[in-house]
């Protein structure tokens, strides 16, 4: 159950934001799949609801739950992941991709669960290394440790999108843990090392570790004026954010709504509202989307425990880099890869994860250090009051 009290805590302005950016998404979604299924013009969206309540559920749920409880289930939140991104191996694909198990009345994806799962546990890693003084290459080396077998199972089957976002989250935490600059200096040009053996190097001696299709959205990017599918579909998410003008053409008498656009009402929904409700709609979502990192990003100094503040600086980096990743690849400036547009997008794994992902930085929030209590530069830790009462380390060490 929710106190009064704890209630009373909450980041009403954080809530507020989130549910009317949801509100925006369903609007779009019934805006452009009313002809998607046929004889049955309310299919998606009475579906996307569904996912919306249960997202909201498990979010107050989480809410509820005393975020320092996490640290005595490090081991089956971990193993629980790595088990599920095993099981889906064994699955049929879905358009290319071993991401979905099918259950009798929802389709699971681990790799979107696994997102608030890395979250927990890498906060536990890196509040611990902090504690015990362990910076530096040693603390990279910890993340790393965790953070490799999700990614490795994520990136085979194949999601290239859902890693980039698990590296994202790393590398936030990482930052906000007091990583130097040089070493992050260091980990992206070795990032770039990467990209350059796996497009470049590999394929050349025939040794290709990208799908084809992942491979022709790259391609797509770097040449937009091919004729590939990819480049077809960058090119009417720029037409249909083009046509909306400054308050939209409406909706569902519009590009998006017909079949020119594909994914319109998942990687591409973005385009949809551009259009139906123009460059003042896309701009209020904009603003909507900037308050809710605001509203997170002010959590991770004021949270009452180490943990708790690496756990809502997770959560900001998720959501941010899925956001800005989205919108960039719908006005064109950063390649097709699948990543879901939080709160907006149609799907039911993706919905709830990010609800749920809200509801952990709103517990952290609700349990929050009053002012006075906050010492004037945070620096990693804050007194008594960051840890246990008996410093003792967290039980994942």
């Amino acid at each position: 159950m929710i106190s009064r009290d704890l209630l009373r805590r909450v980041d009403w302005l954080l809530v507020a934001a989130v549910l009317i950016l949801l509100v925006l998404g369903e609007r779009a979604v019934r805006a452009v799949t009313v002809s998607d299924f046929l004889g049955d013009p309310g299919y998606f969206v009475r579906r996307h609801i569904v996912y919306i309540a249960l997202g909201l559920v498990l979010a107050a749920v989480t809410l509820a739950i005393d975020p320092r409880v996490y640290r005595r289930l490090f081991w089956f939140i971990y193993g629980g992941t790595i088990g599920l991104l095993i099981v889906v191996l064994g699955f049929a694909a879905a358009r290319g991709i071993q991401a979905w198990i099918p259950l009798p009345f929802f389709t699971l994806q681990p790799s979107e669960i696994g997102k608030v799962a890395i979250i927990v546990c890498l906060s536990l890693i890196l509040a611990d290394c902090v504690r015990r003084g362990i910076r530096g290459w040693p603390m990279v080396l910890r993340v790393a440790l965790v953070l490799l077998p999700p990614f490795a199972l994520v990136f085979i089957q194949p999601d290239l999108g859902t890693a980039i976002i698990y590296v994202a989250i790393g590398l936030t935490l990482l930052v906000v843990a007091g990583l130097p600059g040089r070493m992050l200096a260091v980990i992206g040009a070795l990032g770039a090392g990467v990209v350059v053996v796996v497009l470049g190097i590999l394929p050349s001696i025939g040794l290709p570790l990208l799908r084809p299709y992942q491979a022709e959205r790259i391609v797509a990017f770097l040449n937009p004026d091919g004729n590939s599918p990819a480049v077809y579909q960058a090119q009417q998410a720029r037409i249909a954010i083009g046509s909306g003008g400054l308050t939209g053409r409406g909706e569902g008498v519009s590009q998006t709504a017909g079949s020119f656009l594909p994914e319109h009402h998942t990687d591409f929904v973005f385009a949809v509202v551009a259009e139906d409700r123009g460059f003042a709609g896309a701009g209020i979502a904009l603003v909507l989307y900037l308050l809710v990192l605001w509203r997170i990003g002010r959590i991770v100094p004021r949270a009452r425990t180490l943990e708790e503040s690496f756990m809502a600086a997770g959560v900001f980096g998720m959501l941010l880099t899925q956001i800005a990743i989205n919108i960039g690849m719908v006005l064109g400036i950063a390649p097709t890869t699948g990543i879901p547009l939080p709160f907006m997008t149609y799907g039911g794994s993706n919905t709830i994860t990010n609800l749920v992902a809200v509801g952990l930085a709103l517990a952290v929030g609700a349990r929050a250090l009053p002012r006075d209590a906050l010492d004037p530069v945070w620096t990693g830790r804050r007194g008594a009051g960051r840890g246990d009462p008996d410093g003792a380390p967290p039980e994942a060490a």
